[in-house]
């Protein structure tokens, strides 16, 4: 797999062709059809003195840039920056607590203001990972699931940085690997051939699958283990022969396109279809159902994948824009999108089990829970998939995927972590996976009450103490979904404006001051 740069120009062409687009929709509803261009007089038949037609504004959606969008306080007792302290973590050397009371606003030069979805903190807090652990490539993506809003849009190039830091997060560049598991085992269940329950006994499969470790061999397959233990441990070789024997072209292609694979992903920036070839060869299909090639992803996808589990199994394309003010001060904030049902219920829950499974017994295990079986994150559980490919073509960079959500029981956030690590390598996508976590169940009031943030001439101000309206991005927004809008969260929360804990269990807060986020 060559570096993310080698795709990134259709990108390019697609947001210039989304532009064209957006500015000749604008076009057309500036013109009057004939049929109403009539002359009309006063009573008196006196001609009234023409008036000055006045300037529309330009369209806004052509002119997004999340890289001009800066800080702003929330309201004016927000507190004074602070001088920046060191610190011994080796993720965050220095926390941006001027960052922990602010929402993302981008001016626009003819008077249109944006207020973005972004928790600045959470923002900064990935970019600081990616840097200080000297990742090449690598994407953060995080979701409220009550609206799948965007939390977290993180994008980072150290190898090249002529690379856009959006288009690392919105562009399919890295096979999806083991995360495809997910869609398999939901297509499984959801053509009622198999449970979690089904065991395969199986051998080999760790880095590759061939031909005759499909064909069942007592003398040979000595391990056994059912769906939800695959999908924990990912055990190539189940997936394989469970798809193998059970899922037809047809079938894992629904379920893929039901997961919008090969799809559009409305979204306020372009976005990559994340592709997906399922072989009519039998063998070869079965390989791909277990994660080997012929599907990649975009991180800003992993996320919604993960979200559609959380979400018990409805889809909703993500949003990144909380409101709109044009010059006038009149809203212009766009509905949000649609949401629709993907995978039942019962499906999205079973998968949801195997996924708690990955990080308290399977492959993401050693970043949630210490060697003498202690959680890092108390009282929360998180659900979880691993993916790790190795690029065939220099520079040989191995794609480090952990999508998921959390807590798993009643879900807040979906997620999505992308690496792409040399050789040497640091840490791995599920570690910083959960150090993101911790921030955001350090900071889950403060995100919470933030969100009710709205534009006002004065700045950006929270609505009065008592005074509250519920969680949306714009009052003509409708309601999330039943099953979504039914969960509460955990009655016990640590203070809302704590800042990135130390590794281990969630801290206490430390003062200290940092930048803004300097990516995307």
């Amino acid at each position: 797999m060559s570096a993310p740069n080698t795709r990134l120009s259709g990108l390019g062409a697609l947001f210039f062709v989304g532009t064209l687009g957006a500015i000749a929709f604008y076009v057309q509803r500036q013109e009057v059809p004939e049929t109403h261009d009539v002359v009309r007089t006063a009573a008196t038949g006196t001609q009234a003195a023409p008036e000055e037609a006045p300037v529309a504004a330009l369209p806004w959606q052509d002119r997004l840039d999340l890289a001009a969008a800066t800080p702003a306080p929330l309201g004016p007792d927000a507190p004074t920056p602070a001088k920046a302290t060191k610190t011994a973590d080796p993720d965050f050397p220095s926390l941006a607590t001027d960052l922990a009371r602010t929402r993302l606003v981008q001016e626009l030069s003819d008077g249109h203001r944006i207020l973005y979805t972004l928790d600045p903190v959470l923002q900064d807090a990935a970019l600081q990972i990616f840097r200080n652990r000297e990742v090449p490539y690598a994407a953060a993506v995080v979701l409220d699931v009550r609206d799948n809003a965007v939390l977290a849009l993180a994008g980072h190039s150290s190898m090249d940085p002529e690379v856009d830091p959006l288009e690392i997060v919105t562009t399919a560049w890295a096979p999806a690997a083991s995360t495809f598991k997910l869609v398999t085992a939901a297509s499984l269940l959801a053509n009622k051939h198999v449970n979690s329950k089904t065991r395969v006994c199986f051998s080999g499969g760790l880095h590759g699958i061939t031909d005759d470790l499909l064909l069942d061999d007592p003398r040979r397959d000595e391990r056994c283990d059912d769906l939800g233990g695959a999908v924990a441990h990912s055990h190539n070789v189940v997936i394989a022969k469970l798809a193998l024997k059970h899922l037809s072209a047809d079938a894992l292609q629904a379920t893929v396109r039901s997961f919008k694979f090969d799809s559009d992903i409305p979204f306020e920036f372009p976005v990559e279809r994340s592709p997906a070839l399922i072989p009519a060869d039998a063998k070869e299909r079965a390989k791909v159902a277990a994660g080997f090639w012929h599907v990649d992803m975009s991180p800003l996808h992993g996320a919604l994948l993960a979200s559609v589990f959380a979400r018990d199994g409805v889809y909703q394309a993500p949003h990144v824009i909380s409101q709109v003010l044009g010059p006038d001060g009149t809203d212009r904030t766009p509905a949000l999108p649609k949401t629709e049902r993907v995978l039942s219920k019962d499906v999205a829950e079973a998968v949801g089990a195997m996924m708690v499974r990955t990080t308290t017994e399977g492959t993401a295990r050693a970043s949630f829970v210490d060697r003498q079986g202690n959680s890092y994150i108390s009282e929360v559980q998180v659900a979880g998939k691993t993916g790790s490919l190795t690029g065939k073509r220099a520079p040989g960079l191995n794609y480090n995927w952990f999508v998921g959500y959390a807590p798993a029981e009643r879900p807040e956030i979906a997620f999505a972590v992308l690496l792409a690590n040399e050789p040497k390598w640091q840490i791995k996508a599920h570690y910083a996976a959960r150090r993101l976590v911790q921030i955001y169940l350090q900071r889950r009031d403060a995100i919470a009450d933030h969100r009710l943030a709205k534009l006002t001439k004065k700045g950006v101000e929270l609505p009065v103490e008592g005074k509250k309206a519920a969680p949306a991005a714009s009052p003509s927004k409708p309601a999330p979904p039943d099953a979504v809008a039914a969960r509460k969260a955990p009655a016990a929360r640590p203070d809302p404006d704590a800042l990135p804990p130390v590794p281990g269990p969630v801290a206490r807060p430390q003062a200290a001051s940092g930048k803004a986020p300097s990516g995307v």
